[in-house]
């Protein structure tokens, strides 16, 4: 089983018809929808391998609904309730690129997870918004502790510029060498940030990772794959003929990869182009979805 720990939150989606205006009225198209890192990739995955998600929503409505979205996904939903359900609003430009106001809410307060929820998980993926604040830290350190423990595999998103940035790179590096990942994953501008890769090139802090396998994304560009620090593979990106929205792109990237390597064993360009393929069928939708 997959396993998938961190936020759940709803997304307020706004795509704008044209560029800001500032300081007077932007048409736009808005819906409210599932969000949150973790609960993205367990609902790419749900329906494609047996994935389970760990996390915390508030006593709400929106807890409700988004809970039963998962599990309307195939999803395996395992979730604490205290506080309010978080919400991020998500504005989408004309062209596709995002900017994000997160407000995590209960994603931030999970406290210690029931052992009997990390049994049976062969690789547990967490984002990295689930390693800083609140005491969701706390209980997702104990969570990779255990599933260690019981034999399994960590999984790491790097998750945001804007994390790295109010943290501190060292911090940052910090914490990613007391997980100890056997994967983590950056797009091009967090990898640089942080010295893991420059395009395909091994960044001065690879090595900080030790035997883990970094997949450096870049948009459009090539998937760079690194294992114990030196480059293994390079996939060309399929081209899409036309980007609706990004939201949820590096998710379904996540969850593609995961589903594949869980299947088919460590094949780097076959995981990689399962991985582009599945996020193709993201960004041509609105929203975090394939369908």
């Amino acid at each position: 089983m997959l396993g998938v720990i961190g936020d759940l939150v709803q997304d307020v989606v706004v795509w704008q018809r044209e560029q800001t205006r500032s300081a007077t009225d932007t048409a736009s198209d808005i819906r409210v929808q599932r969000g949150g890192q973790a609960a993205n990739v367990a609902a790419f995955a749900g329906p494609r391998y047996p994935t389970r998600f760990i996390g915390c929503v508030g006593d709400d409505v929106a807890g409700v609904a988004l809970c039963a979205s998962l599990r309307d996904g195939q999803v395996d939903v395992r979730t604490q309730t205290r506080g309010s359900t978080g919400t991020i609003v998500v504005i989408v430009e004309p062209d596709g690129e995002r900017t994000m106001y997160p407000s995590r809410g209960a994603s931030a307060m999970l406290e210690a997870v029931d052992p009997e929820w990390l049994q049976g998980i062969e690789l547990l993926h967490v984002p990295a918004y689930g390693l800083f604040g609140g005491t969701t830290p706390t209980a997702v350190l104990a969570a990779i502790k255990q599933v260690r423990t019981n034999g399994g595999r960590i999984s790491i998103d790097v998750s945001s510029i804007g994390l790295i940035e109010s943290v501190g790179v060292p911090a940052f590096l910090e914490m990613l060498e007391r997980c100890g990942p056997d994967f983590v994953s950056a797009n091009r501008d967090e990898s640089l940030l942080l010295g893991l890769a420059d395009g395909a090139q091994p960044g001065a802090n690879l090595a900080r990772l030790g035997d883990a396998v970094l997949l450096a994304r870049s948009g459009a560009q090539p998937t760079h794959v690194f294992r114990a620090g030196e480059l293994v593979a390079s996939i060309p990106v399929p081209p899409v003929s036309e980007v609706r929205d990004l939201t949820g792109a590096g998710d379904a990237f996540m969850a593609g990869f995961l589903v594949d390597h869980l299947e088919r064993g460590w094949d780097p360009v076959a995981n990689v182009s399962a991985a582009h393929a599945l996020a193709a069928r993201v960004i041509v939708k609105a929203g975090a979805t394939e369908h």
